[in-house]
């Protein structure tokens, strides 16, 4: 049988483990992003017309939605950061309630 406060702790580090993969998620999009508009950067000089200002404003959204969604993924990674450790708190707070509880007191079996 497995213990609450082991339980406790591979629950904390599936969240740490979760809110990593988040951050991991969000450095390889950003990364893709800076990468992408420095390879069509060499198309929008040389690219005149109607074409490249449509083609200008699609690369000017695609950059605001990804920085929308890496905004989202930050932001998910910190909230299961501060669960992850707000889930440890609450733990040993329960578990120092109980063991500081006195046990001197008979259950009526």
């Amino acid at each position: 049988m497995t213990s609450g406060v082991a339980q406790t702790q591979a629950e904390s580090a599936v969240m740490a483990k979760t809110a990593a993969n988040f951050d991991d998620v969000n450095a390889g999009l950003q990364q893709m992003l800076s990468t992408l508009m420095s390879e069509l950067s060499v198309l929008s000089s040389a690219w005149k017309g109607l074409g490249a200002a449509a083609f200008e404003q699609v690369k000017v959204q695609y950059a605001e939605d990804l920085k929308k969604l890496n905004g989202a993924l930050a932001q998910t990674a910190d909230s299961i950061k501060v669960s992850g450790v707000g889930y440890d708190a609450s733990d040993t707070e329960a578990q120092s309630r109980v063991a500081n509880s006195g046990g001197s007191f008979q259950l009526p079996l």
